[in-house]
């Protein structure tokens, strides 16, 4: 397998502080922000959050997958919906890929245990203003499923203003 495409799990110890990622973090691209070491600062930056809720953070974001754009902009946002996910997530297997096509790239969040899904799209509504601003856009699929999909597709580079 391809080293840029091994998904990177977190699993939980019965103690929350000896989680672990089982991988190593890429580093970051002097021309961009690597979304794949962006995934990961936030998964390990979620350790209670996670561990609290039973959930476990699958990141199969492609290591290549660099982001040029406002990462003022675009960071928040898939901040925001990761933390929208795990917090409402209960014992659940969160998925997180992406793809590139052309100059965007499309961020999946996939819950994979949803028992809420009207609480989770209620959560990322005040998202969306920052969403468009960052040049995107948000959609939720399944929320009456027990597998609901977050995408936040942006662009990739930074937007010229004339």
């Amino acid at each position: 397998m391809n080293a840029n495409t091994n998904p990177i799990v977190l699993t939980f110890n019965s103690n929350p502080m000896k989680s672990q990622l089982n991988a190593a973090v890429p580093e970051v691209s002097s021309n961009g922000l690597s979304l794949q070491q962006l995934v990961n600062r936030f998964v390990s930056s979620s350790h209670e959050m996670a561990f609290r809720n039973k959930v476990i953070i699958v990141n199969e974001v492609p290591g290549d997958l660099i982001i040029t754009a406002d990462e003022n902009k675009v960071v928040p946002v898939i901040d925001e919906l990761l933390t929208a996910v795990v917090l409402n997530g209960k014992n659940s297997s969160i998925y997180v890929s992406a793809d590139r096509y052309r100059d965007i790239i499309i961020l999946n969040i996939q819950d994979r245990n949803n028992n809420n899904g009207y609480a989770l799209a209620f959560s990322i509504m005040s998202v969306e203003q920052q969403a468009t601003a960052a040049g995107g856009s948000l959609t939720i699929d399944g929320k009456q499923k027990k597998v609901t999909t977050i995408s936040f597709s942006f662009p990739i580079y930074l937007q010229q203003t004339a």
